[in-house]
């Protein structure tokens, strides 16, 4: 998961500092991915939720507006709500039962859950060298100081 060890007592505070903006630059992408995942897996769990609402026998033959647009709805009639229409990628649509489609979609929010865990494991480490760096360059700049005082009195 991690990449290569640096040594950074090796580095000096420009090499640390360009070290730093990169460590966080791939911290700020790991973060969005993070997100873009999360938002994912709460899309396909709220699938689930529907397909468990609709699917219930009260839900038969019931009225419902289709929606065309985000703003433009139809009427419609539920024929059938033990089937469904699942949307599996590429603009390809599959006729599954509620149960297969639920089974669907929690394999979908495993994977994610899954992905979201490792993702999780990498912006931990990459905070972690990203403390190691500030608390290096703080090392750094006392030293660079101290330096700089006994020029002063020499």
């Amino acid at each position: 998961m991690s990449s290569q060890k640096i040594d950074l007592t090796q580095l000096n505070p420009e090499q640390l500092t360009v070290v730093k903006q990169q460590i966080d630059q791939e911290l700020q992408h790991f973060t969005q991915s993070l997100h873009a995942l999360n938002m994912a897996r709460s899309k396909f769990k709220e699938c689930i939720d529907d397909i468990k609402t609709v699917s219930r026998d009260d839900n038969a033959n019931q009225n419902l507006l289709v929606p065309l647009s985000g703003s433009l709805y139809v009427s419609g009639k539920i024929q059938d709500n033990k089937k469904f229409m699942v949307d599996v990628g590429t603009g390809y649509y599959v006729d599954k039962s509620a149960e297969d489609a639920i089974q669907f979609y929690q394999k979908k929010v495993d994977k994610l859950n899954k992905e979201s865990l490792q993702i999780q494991e990498i912006i931990k480490e990459k905070n972690q060298s990203s403390l190691a760096i500030e608390n290096q360059l703080r090392i750094a700049a006392i030293k660079q100081h101290e330096q700089m005082a006994a020029a002063q009195k020499s």
